[in-house]
């Protein structure tokens, strides 16, 4: 779907959701940045330090922008970490190797952790704008660190795919090979319901979105079916070309369709980004996953805003007086 709607200047009041999430959001980088600081004491590569460093950075200013954030709205704070204390016999018990997985292992869980903020958090577009920007920077250094422990050889490798054409050179694992099917199947079924839906939405705005959102869809399924054929991997059944009617248009309200839609989006966005994190092997679909992942968090942010301005979005319970 390709629309744009512009974020709204002045919000003042949050919803509880919103509360909570910022809460939560620096309840985790307090938590992650007091064990990274801890790490930083015992790693030996200089390269991975200096990217750890650069990590370091990215959640110290994270947490300032959170903790604005509290004290603009009046939220209570969480307790802040403790100072890092250095381990003398660290640097001999712990790897660069096992510290490095870690980093990996937190920036895999806080991406979904943000994808699940920036659905929730609909009241106030500023926040979601913030929480937008935390997403795509945890998905630059999730993409980094991978390059890093791929160079390093300490990634475990998964099963590969073992049906490539004779005369392909690039590797695919198992997994990338079964999110490949997976975004093609999924699109095949948005497909269908979008052309179900513009059949018998009635808003002409909202017919537009979703007329362009199936033009955009079909330009992604051309392309990830270039893919599977190119790793040889069996493409699945497409829907039926005809798409029936409904008689009775009454059967199903826009706003319905909408929040139809709306969650719809969130379980594609989790899609990707466990598609995204999958991807170890080919850094090429890897590319393919990140580019898809980082469209739908905009579409997401979008749509939130088109859902607030037709007041089809549901109003969350206010936080504060």
């Amino acid at each position: 779907m390709v629309f744009s709607v512009k974020t709204e200047k002045k919000q003042s009041k949050i919803d509880i959701r919103e509360a909570y999430n910022l809460w939560d959001l620096l309840n985790s980088k307090y938590q992650s940045i007091e064990i990274l600081q801890i790490y930083l004491n015992q790693i030996h590569d200089l390269d991975f330090k200096l990217l750890a460093k650069k990590l370091e950075k990215t959640l110290n200013e994270h947490i300032l922008q959170l903790e604005k954030q509290m004290e603009t709205y009046a939220i209570k704070s969480p307790d802040r970490n403790r100072k890092p204390i250095t381990f003398p016999a660290g640097s001999q018990q712990t790897t660069d190797e096992f510290i490095s997985l870690e980093l990996f292992l937190y920036l895999q869980e806080h991406i979904e952790n943000l994808l699940k903020v920036l659905r929730s958090s609909v009241t106030n577009d500023s926040i979601r704008t913030l929480v937008k920007k935390m997403a795509y920077k945890t998905i630059e250094d999730a993409d980094k660190i991978i390059c890093y422990l791929t160079a390093k050889g300490w990634l475990s490798t998964p099963p590969m795919y073992k049906h490539l054409p004779d005369n392909l050179k690039e590797r695919l694992s198992v997994a990338e090979a079964a999110n490949l099917w997976d975004h093609v199947t999924l699109r095949y079924d948005n497909i269908k319901t979008t052309e179900i839906f513009i059949n018998v939405v009635h808003d002409l705005d909202f017919k537009t979105i979703l007329s362009n959102g199936l033009k955009e869809i079909k330009k992604q399924v051309k392309m990830l079916e270039g893919e599977l054929q190119h790793f040889g991997i069996p493409l699945p059944k497409k829907p039926s070309k005809v798409t029936l009617t409904i008689s009775n248009t009454e059967i199903l309200s826009d706003d319905y369709m909408y929040r139809v839609l709306a969650n719809a989006l969130q379980g594609a966005a989790i899609l990707h980004a466990q598609s995204f994190k999958e991807c170890t092997v080919n850094d090429r679909v890897r590319g393919i996953f990140k580019e898809l992942l980082i469209h739908e968090i905009k579409l997401i942010d979008n749509f939130i805003k088109y859902g607030k301005m037709t007041g089809w979005l549901n109003p969350s319970p206010t936080y504060g007086p």
